[in-house]
């Protein structure tokens, strides 16, 4: 997809998202925070511990100047000075220990939050998932998730210890010298209003390099998968091109975000050299009346550098809290994304399933386009072991109708039933249970063969993933590879031929042995010798089980029991334009 022009209503191959007000992502993502609340409250409390260590410490220092230097008394120098070691190793392990705990809550946090997302994702039907740039989803589930955790996890703890270690050097500036902790105080309202003039703004901007992230991994991702067609169509230099623009989009915003990232901690530098020199010339001129020591001063001019930290920590999370309510946005997109298919609250498991399956005037319409239908007026009727081939011309709807029987979609009007029960009102898990589904492309995983051909069984034994192999005559070329069933392949199986990875496929239905099967252009883009391999097993597999069979193949279709045509009643000899239209189903013998 080639970007569109900036100003667009969608400038790059990722939309923008919903914006979300930071106080409801906090709201929306604490059920994740929850679990670890405990640990984060205690290590907040012990971080605000370590900070009133470090006031005590400071507190020593004043001491250490009016009773040993001033004085010039040698002989306290110990009591003194054990004591301030003593309480800045103590205050050490506690900032430690708070700071590894909120560390520890904040992993495990992002390990949960990224698990329910992509538990959220497996439950969208694959149409739902292909709306989307796989990139995009990926930027989401690292990048993102790792940045919304700095809102709510560690910022949380973060934010509450500034907050109370500024309360903490606040009060001991108080007592010490009320006039220049009045004019330390009179600074506050000047970093409040520049946390906000920069936090508003690095929003925006985050906002916008957030979703160049997820467009530049989609660029990637989508190029690299096409690269052997970018090489057969000379078109490599156009694939770097749009990876180009896109980075160069990305590092724009990225810039931008970091012009004001980078221009707000020298700002408040400048202000604390401000305030600074207003607490030393006032601080001189107490001095000099005699109203306070010069360890009064120095522990005073300690106490604000210690008063700034907090500060300036309190400050940079109003900076993060802008890139983490950009990627809050995105995930809860993500996490909002409504599924077609919900499981009834009074849904039932059917058991035993004998296997009729059945559709009643079954109508389907194209997505986006109510009263458009892409199928009407399907219907059928299969006995246990029958087998239905459906037949029509590409576009017609036969994808969509297996995608209805194992309910990756429901039916507009009509049912689709399984022993009689309405597929709605059944469980999801026993409907899988109960209907296999081998889809145009096979899918296979970057594993071994043995895990790629028992993925629907995990605790198969050897000798079963033995023998579906060999009833899907997979077994003769498994044996024959370097390391047999522990052959390694690669992404979708390229180390394989299209035959043998559907081979591959078959052995996994068999080893699944579920009473329906729903097999979609099983040798579609396989030559002839390939698919006739292929068909062997696919009609052992059939055997015995109510069978799905959508095909092109004509002398493959007569095998079955009935032909369901979808489209016009002869619409194998007809061209289909793609055009949306109405679609009419009918059944006839074999």
């Amino acid at each position: 997809m080639e970007s569109l022009a900036p100003g667009s209503a969608v400038d790059g191959p990722v939309a923008p998202s919903p914006a979300v007000p930071t106080r409801v992502a906090f709201r929306r993502f604490w059920p994740w925070v929850r679990p670890d609340a405990p640990w984060l409250a205690v290590s907040a409390v012990l971080l605000v511990a370590g900070s009133l260590g470090e006031v005590v410490s400071v507190w020593l220092f004043k001491d250490l100047i009016d009773e040993v230097l001033v004085p010039r008394r040698f002989s306290a120098f110990w009591t003194l000075g054990t004591a301030m070691l003593g309480t800045a190793v103590g205050a050490a392990l506690l900032t430690f220990s708070g700071g590894y705990g909120a560390r520890r809550a904040a992993e495990r946090f992002v390990l949960r939050l990224r698990t329910a997302a992509v538990a959220h994702l497996h439950t969208l039907p694959p149409d739902t998932l292909e709306r989307r740039q796989p990139g995009d989803v990926v930027s989401r589930l690292t990048r993102d998730v790792v940045a919304v955790e700095q809102l709510v996890a560690s910022g949380l703890v973060e934010g509450t210890a500034a907050l109370f270690g500024l309360l903490l050097f606040t009060t001991a500036a108080l007592y010490l010298s009320l006039p220049l902790a009045l004019v330390a105080i009179c600074t506050a309202p000047l970093f409040w209003a520049s946390a906000r003039f920069f936090g508003r703004r690095l929003l925006v901007r985050e906002r916008v390099a957030q979703r160049r992230a997820g467009g530049v991994s989609a660029v990637v991702e989508e190029s690299l998968r096409n690269s052997e067609l970018a090489r057969t169509c000379e078109q490599e230099a156009r694939e770097v091109g749009r990876v180009r623009r896109e980075g160069r989009a990305l590092m724009d915003a990225e810039l931008a975000a970091a012009r004001l990232a980078e221009l707000y901690p020298p700002f408040l530098n400048v202000l604390e050299v401000l305030a600074g020199l207003a607490v030393v010339g006032i601080g001189a001129y107490e001095l000099e009346r005699g109203v306070l020591s010069l360890g009064g001063l120095l522990a005073f001019a300690a106490f604000m550098a210690q008063l700034f930290e907090p500060a300036h920590q309190l400050s940079e999370l109003a900076a993060v809290a802008g890139t983490a309510g950009a990627s809050a946005e995105r995930l809860l997109e993500l996490l909002d994304t409504p599924s077609p298919v919900r499981e009834r609250p009074h849904a039932r498991d059917v058991r035993p399933v004998a296997g009729r399956l059945s559709c009643e005037q079954v109508g389907f319409d194209y997505p986006g386009h109510p009263g458009l239908p892409l199928l009407a007026d399907i219907s059928f009727d299969l006995r246990p072991g029958e087998v239905l081939a459906v037949m029509g011309p590409s576009g017609c709807g036969k994808s969509t109708l297996a995608k209805l029987l194992v309910r990756f979609l429901d039916p507009d009007l009509g049912t689709v039933c399984l022993d009689g029960e309405d597929l709605r009102e059944l469980t999801l898990r026993s409907v899988r249970r109960a209907v296999t589904l081998l889809p145009q492309r096979t899918a296979l995983f970057r594993a071994t063969i043995r895990e790629n051909i028992a993925y629907g069984r995990p605790g198969a034994s050897q000798a079963e993933i033995e023998r579906a192999a060999s009833a899907a005559d997979a077994h003769g070329f498994i044996i024959e590879l370097p390391d047999g069933y522990r052959t390694e392949i690669g992404r979708d199986g390229f180390q394989l031929s299209g035959g043998q990875c559907r081979r591959i496929a078959i052995a996994r239905a068999f080893l699944r042995a579920t009473p329906v099967l729903v097999l979609d252009e099983p040798t579609a883009g396989l030559d002839d010798r390939s698919a006739e391999k292929v068909i062997a097993p696919l009609r052992q597999l059939m055997a015995g089980r109510t069978t799905v069979l959508i095909t092109h193949d004509r002398a493959f279709a007569r095998t079955a029991d009935r032909i369901l045509w979808l489209g016009h009643a002869d619409a194998g000899e007809l061209p289909y334009d793609g055009r949306p239209r109405r679609t009419t189903g009918c059944a006839a013998g074999a």
